[in-house]
């Protein structure tokens, strides 16, 4: 029964409605493609200037730091007055030019030390500089006291032992270290506010005139200074972006005050970036391991600080605006196709109706109408010039249907016959009488499951030896060959054992057909001669560049004669550089060694031997694939 679905009025109305709405998708997905691809560049080139912007506002100050303290280690004046200091000296003792350089006396300070001191305090507030670029400076000697200058000024002892940095600044002198975020109780007396303020320290090792240490310069800066630009980012950010920095060993410098842990991914996401390429940012596309959601990352790091800069901003937060817009652009679209639709269905109904006319004689067409004149010519007039000359055409192609049918079942009925001469000629007519007496003795002692399994595999080897393939993969023509040996096997039962060993490399390597499968048939050929067991083995493998099949049996072997014959024939062809004419039969060995030959040049391998224990071994082999 004709399906009401399957007219030519619904097939053409589909048709236009699935163009327009393929072609309609395929708009919007390419454009929401290249929106977002655009967005997301933009926002990389945006994170990029923001990074980049944030990290020169944060070397900037840690510079101004580095600058202070190199002011302060390099002014004559500073040691001079902080080596009097250390060493007890006052002005007096200075002038004199006694030479001696008395210790400080216990108890209060006399007035010469402390005179001492206010111009050390003098000297450094210069050092700094009148824009005060720092809010604190420090210097330690190396006796536990310590001058400071800034909001916390005068002269006080510490313990060496009781300051982290200590160890670390003293043992690499040459270097500056920065401090890790520290709150610092001193230095939050001089801010209006009840939390917690959080300092970062420079240091570095104070040498006099002769290079010699004699002291640690300290140069200290309000965190929310230091990082003032991320935090003014925090508040404008466009993209509600997170920043976090970090240190070499991976510890963060920002923020501090909150959980860490879920920035700990990015840390271990983005560590690489600094070592290998100091100058360069970096921007790439990541999931985050928590949320699952991606996320945009710009990853900047400082040789100044060591630190690296993270700024991460999420996808879905980035591509929102993008998403309401194709919302709103689905919706106008769905009213666009909707009137597309009506369209399609009135140009499908024009189309639709000269077709059916046509439909309509043709069903009514009859075979003996062809010849005779009974058609009449009957004009369509559709209004579609290419319906009304398909109808004339039809009507002058019914003249013609009668001869060009016989000429068709000529034509057909000669190609069957060419097929069943070509499959006739290439069937082993003994094998295949063998096959038929054998299916009849099993009917007889009614072996149903030999027979079924028999079949098919006499099924399978009909229709590969009769398949147009001239080349086919080694793992189809072992199966073949090994379908041949089953019914072989059924024939003879036990007295026929065979096996394969098969490199897996070698299988989808393309071949000649049937050069495997003949191999195998000419074994058996020789080996029943024999006394049973019969045994054939198959074996593949690579050697080099080449893939080898050998074919090895357990009979007689091949005569001295067999063997001389097919290498005259050999050295013949060879000598000669003429390849004889193949013929659908000729499936000797001599046949499969031209194939071979046609197939791979001079890298095809052929060797026929008999073996020292008895029986014939044949290797064939060519270049693989892997190898040209």
């Amino acid at each position: 029964m004709a399906n009401r679905f399957n007219n030519i009025r619904t097939i053409l109305f589909l048709t236009y409605t699935l163009i327009i709405v393929v072609v309609f998708t395929v708009l919007v997905l390419w454009f929401y493609s290249w929106a977002s691809g655009e967005l997301r560049r933009n926002a990389l080139d945006t994170l990029d200037g923001m990074g980049t912007s944030v990290q020169d506002q944060i070397d900037s100050e840690i510079q101004k730091m580095n600058d202070v303290s190199l002011n302060v280690m390099y002014s004559n004046l500073v040691k001079d007055q902080f080596k009097r200091l250390v060493e007890g000296e006052s002005d007096e003792d200075v002038q004199g030019g006694s030479g001696s350089t008395p210790a400080l006396p216990e108890g209060p300070i006399i007035p010469s030390q402390r005179e001492s001191a206010k111009q050390l305090a003098d000297i450094l507030t210069a050092a700094i500089g009148p824009s005060r670029p720092v809010e604190q400076l420090y210097l330690y000697d190396f006796a536990g006291k310590m001058y400071g200058n800034g909001f916390d000024n005068g002269e006080r002892t510490y313990d060496p032992a009781s300051k982290a940095w200590y160890e670390g600044v003293v043992q690499n002198p040459s270097m500056k270290h920065i401090g890790k975020p520290a709150i610092d109780s001193e230095m939050a007396k001089f801010v209006s506010s009840r939390e917690g303020q959080y300092s970062i320290s420079l240091f570095r090792v104070f040498f006099d005139n002769y290079n010699v240490p004699i002291g640690i310069v300290e140069i200290k800066q309000y965190y929310s200074r230091i990082f003032r630009s991320i935090l003014d980012q925090r508040k404008l950010g466009a993209y509600r972006e997170k920043v976090i920095v970090y240190d070499k060993q991976g510890q963060i410098v920002f923020p501090m005050g909150e959980d860490s842990a879920g920035y700990e991914p990015y840390i271990r996401l983005t560590a690489r970036q600094g070592e290998n390429d100091v100058s360069a940012a970096a921007s790439a596309t990541v999931r985050n391991p928590a949320s699952g959601e991606d996320e945009l990352l710009s990853v900047h790091y400082s040789e100044l600080t060591g630190w690296t800069t993270v700024l991460i901003v999420s996808e879905r937060e980035l591509l929102s605006p993008l998403s309401a817009f194709s919302k709103k652009t689905v919706l106008v679209a769905f009213v666009i196709l909707l009137m597309a639709i009506v369209l399609s269905f009135a140009a499908a109904r024009r189309i639709a109706s000269p077709i059916q006319k046509i439909h309509r004689a043709v069903r009514n067409y009859q075979l003996e109408d062809a010849g005779t004149g009974r058609i009449a010519s009957r004009e369509l007039n559709s209004g579609l010039n290419e319906l009304d000359q398909l109808h004339w055409e039809f009507q002058r192609m019914s003249a013609r249907v009668k001869e060009s049918m016989d000429d068709m079942l000529l034509a057909q009925s000669q190609e069957l016959q060419s097929r069943l001469v070509a499959l006739q000629s290439q069937m082993n007519p003994h094998f295949l009488y063998n096959t038929l007496a054998t299916i009849q003795v099993m009917a007889e002692e009614n072996m149903n499951e030999q027979i079924v399994s028999l079949s098919e595999n006499m099924s399978g080897f009909l229709r590969y030896i009769s398949s147009d393939a001239s080349l086919v993969t080694v793992e189809t023509e072992l199966q073949h060959t090994h379908n041949y040996l089953e019914i072989n096997q059924i024939r003879f039962g036990r007295k026929l054992a065979f096996s394969f060993a098969i490199d897996d490399r070698i299988l989808q390597d393309q071949i000649p057909k049937l050069v495997i499968q003949p191999l195998v048939e000419n074994a058996i050929k020789f080996v029943t001669r024999t006394q049973p067991d019969w045994i054939i083995q198959v074996i593949g493998k690579i050697e080099g560049d080449r893939w080898n099949i050998e074919v090895k049996d357990n009979g007689a072997g091949f005569s001295e004669e067999s063997l001389q014959a097919l290498a005259d024939k050999r050295r013949e062809m060879e000598r000669m550089g003429e390849i004889p004419m193949l013929q659908l039969n000729g499936m000797g060995l001599l046949n499969i060694y031209i194939r071979l030959r046609l197939t791979y040049g001079d890298s095809a391998l052929f060797q026929v031997n008999n073996l020292p224990s008895g029986g014939a071994s044949i290797i064939i082999g060519g270049r693989t694939a892997n190898g040209g």
